[in-house]
């Protein structure tokens, strides 16, 4: 029995655990694409600042590298702060940090609802298949019920609750793998964020 038989035969919640399958897979493949274009520009950007000396040069530097790295946001608000305020600084280039992370964050909560609701979509489907099978068995009691049909309604109703927990599963996975990227994101942003203030104060 072929993968589209078996789609037939789950009914139409089969069809929207489908749909999210396929909208799982493209956030999953638009977020380590970001995450990937991300790391390489903070990679290049602290590649192009190691051996300045001076703020004009980092200053340089970063404006070169600036595009697409959250790590250069930050430092553009230390490098080019328009006070002396250290805690005003931090607090700045907190901020940014901060709205750098939840432009990476987009689309994440999705992908958490999709684990989290594709199991409960697969067990209504299971539910009601259920149901359709059990007010088959009374229509039919006077008559007998033919043990091959209803067994075949139960596994039959069963494949939307196997069919939910494989993309809850491959989601969640998935899901917990990109939070971990975006937190070893966060670490390394804030380790250069420390690096380049100390660096600040040296020159200043």
């Amino acid at each position: 029995m072929s993968i589209l038989d078996l789609l037939l035969r789950g009914g139409i919640l089969m069809y929207v655990l489908l749909l999210i399958s396929v909208a799982v897979i493209g956030i999953v493949i638009e977020k380590y694409r970001q995450f990937s274009k991300v790391n390489r520009a903070n990679q290049n950007l602290m590649a192009a600042l190691q051996g300045q000396n001076t703020l004009a040069q980092l200053r340089s530097a970063l404006a070169e590298n600036l595009q697409g790295s959250p790590l250069g946001m930050m430092l553009d608000k230390l490098f080019n702060a328009q006070t002396d305020d250290h805690d005003l600084i931090s607090q700045s280039m907190e901020s940014t940090a901060n709205l750098e992370l939840q432009r990476l964050e987009k689309g994440m909560g999705w992908l958490s609802t999709f684990a989290a609701t594709a199991p409960l979509i697969g067990f209504l489907g299971t539910v009601t298949g259920m149901v359709r099978v059990f007010m088959s068995i009374q229509a039919h009691s006077s008559a007998g019920v033919d043990i091959s049909i209803l067994a075949g309604g139960i596994w039959e109703a069963l494949l939307t609750t196997i069919g939910g927990l494989i993309v809850g599963i491959v989601a969640i996975i998935f899901y917990n793998d990109l939070i971990q990227k975006l937190e070893n994101l966060l670490k390394d942003m804030q380790e250069g964020g420390i690096q380049y203030t100390i660096r600040m104060r040296k020159l200043s």
